[in-house]
């Protein structure tokens, strides 16, 4: 089955590279051509618009940032919609609000379009290694089609029952669950210093409480202070999946303290200039509230 692969950001363009290097006949898009380049030397197939690329193919992946550009693709109105073929299947791997996925799938099922669920869990190596974790809900048939196409790039699939959200609701309780930890982290390292003790026994004490090799990074990258994000998950990113994780919390009335806190960081660290760096930044954010310079 050919696929088009929409968007080929950090997390994107691993998970594309590796559908091509497992054989699937793929054609990309994405709003700069030159992200598409290495995958086109690889054997990708360039679409000079978003409704040439869905209208050749089966299976669509979508790799956007948020809400907002999911429903400006896909747009009733538009040419991506349009241009959408009966039967096909819309996997979205992009962490999108509960209420944004079950809109694709009403509004895709008027197309006779099978919308799955698909957000991942991992980081742009990880990506690029085949070893992302991957929640999938929606049509139980459409996610049986889709299944061989995302072992390309995730190592562990987990399917949920319920509705087309039920894989998103739990996306932004799992990246709750991170941020959470990397806060906590941010800030004992925060006091170590401020008191004098040893950051370097905090971080062989979390690097000995910690199994998931995840949690294991983010240790070390907060105790070198490594803030590059162009390999990790950008500050832009972190701020609008906290964002999403508030507004369910609201909604479902689950009063979520930590996350406005970190929330608030966040903004500080944006208005600063932090937008591309990792979302593990709020420790500089700490650290200057803390008055720690350097």
């Amino acid at each position: 089955m050919r696929i088009a692969f929409l968007g080929l950001g950090n997390m994107g363009s691993g998970m594309a590279s590796r559908l091509l290097a497992a054989g699937h006949p793929l054609v990309v898009w994405n709003r700069t051509t030159a992200k598409a380049e290495p995958l086109v030397r690889t054997g990708a197939e360039l679409a000079k618009a978003p409704e040439a690329a869905v209208a050749e193919c089966e299976i669509v992946v979508t790799s956007l940032m948020d809400d907002a550009s999911m429903r400006n693709m896909f747009d009733v109105s538009g040419a991506v919609f349009a241009a959408l073929r009966p039967g096909a299947i819309h996997l979205c791997v992009t962490t999108i609000s509960p209420h944004c996925a079950e809109w694709l799938e009403s509004t895709q099922k008027e197309r006779g379009v099978f919308y799955v669920s698909g957000p991942v869990l991992g980081r742009p190596d990880a990506a690029k290694a085949g070893k992302l974790v991957q929640f999938l809900s929606g049509d139980w048939d459409a996610i049986e089609r889709v299944e061989p196409i995302c072992r390309a790039f995730a190592e562990r699939l987990i399917r949920i029952p319920g509705p087309v959200s039920a894989a998103n609701k739990q996306k932004l309780c799992v990246n709750f669950f991170l941020i959470a930890f990397i806060e906590a982290m941010s800030e004992v390292y925060t006091l170590a210093d401020k008191l004098g003790a040893s950051r370097q026994i905090m971080a062989q004490i979390f690097d000995q409480t910690f199994a998931h090799p995840g949690l294991k990074q983010y240790a070390a990258r907060l105790f070198e202070r490594n803030t590059d994000g162009r390999e990790g998950f950008a500050m832009t990113a972190g701020a609008k999946d906290v964002g999403l994780i508030l507004d369910a919390a609201h909604e479902a009335r689950c009063p979520l303290e930590l996350a406005e806190i970190i929330q608030a960081k966040m903004r500080e660290a944006l208005e600063q200039g932090m937008a591309n760096m990792d979302w593990s930044a709020i420790q500089e954010i700490s650290r200057q509230r803390a008055g720690l310079s350097g």
